[in-house]
């Protein structure tokens, strides 16, 4: 698996968000793919069963039953692919009428923040182009690469009021709350299935509570400035007028984490795109 180096890669594949006011409006059809118990989050099946939508450098088939939804998404943008890579890939699943961002999937999670569990790794590998070809940190980086698809993060929230601090959660431990995850992918081109409990029980903890017959929001989002709450430890303080002339930013573990939120700004834009799904439902 390649990465692109982070500065050059920020500095070249700027995917900016859709300016387009009108959200797509798109039905999911009910219906049950064929799954087998090898591969349970394999949904090849689904593809030529259901109509391929698409937003910017996505392709992606979708579908449900009484107790799932059905997701297999296309990278056809390289860069996009590239962007998912390093910074992590969400689907969200909204209730129409209510707040954005309530439930999400990230997977994979990004090479960034893989790094985090290494420390200062994630500072050198945004701040020093050539962090990566020293020797002490290539095996550092390939370990973190091989971390991505091993586990996913999960976001659910109850109001708003909440903070979007996604939890690591391993792929085994997802599969056994019936969440499954599965993941193809080339030096080029990547495509992820997605197996998602439409409610929440006992069996299923990680679900958007959601019934056939609604209307949701689907959100596609890569955004990098954000992995920074991902961990109440690694919070990037707002600037003020007192903290830029350093009268109140005395400590220097936050002078650090304000500098890295400032130059993740510069280097990439977020992706965010937004459907609205109406779930058929059952006859």
């Amino acid at each position: 698996m390649k990465f692109f180096p982070a500065l050059t890669l920020a500095a070249s594949l700027l995917v900016t968000i859709n300016a387009c006011s009108t959200t797509p409006k798109i039905t999911s059809q009910f219906n049950t793919p064929e799954i087998s118990e090898a591969e349970p989050a394999d949904l090849s099946s689904l593809i030529a069963q259901v109509e391929r939508e698409s937003v910017d450098g996505l392709n992606f088939f979708m579908s449900h039953d009484e107790q799932n939804l059905y997701l297999t998404v296309d990278f056809i943008s390289l860069r996009l692919y590239q962007q998912a890579l390093e910074f992590g890939f969400t689907v969200f699943i909204d209730h129409e009428d209510g707040f954005k961002r309530s439930f999400g999937v990230t997977y994979p999670t990004g090479l960034y923040y893989e790094l985090g569990d290494y420390p200062g790794a994630r500072k050198g590998y945004i701040e020093e182009p050539d962090w990566e070809s020293i020797p002490q940190n290539i095996s550092i980086k390939e370990s973190a690469e091989r971390n991505i698809y091993q586990r996913a993060l999960i976001t659910q929230r109850r109001n708003r009021q909440q903070d979007l601090s996604p939890v690591p959660v391993p792929l085994l431990q997802l599969e056994a709350q019936n969440l499954r995850l599965q993941s193809d992918q080339d030096e080029r081109s990547g495509r992820i299935h997605y197996t998602i409990p439409l409610e929440t029980r006992s069996t299923s903890q990680f679900a958007p509570d959601i019934q056939p017959g609604e209307t949701v929001d689907l959100g596609f989002e890569i955004h990098p400035v954000r992995l920074f709450n991902l961990d109440s430890g690694m919070r990037a303080p707002m600037l003020n007028r007192q903290s830029r002339s350093g009268n109140t930013q005395s400590d220097q573990d936050e002078e650090i984490r304000t500098h890295i939120n400032l130059i993740m700004r510069r280097l990439l834009e977020p992706y965010e795109e937004w459907v609205k799904v109406t779930l058929e439902p059952a006859d």
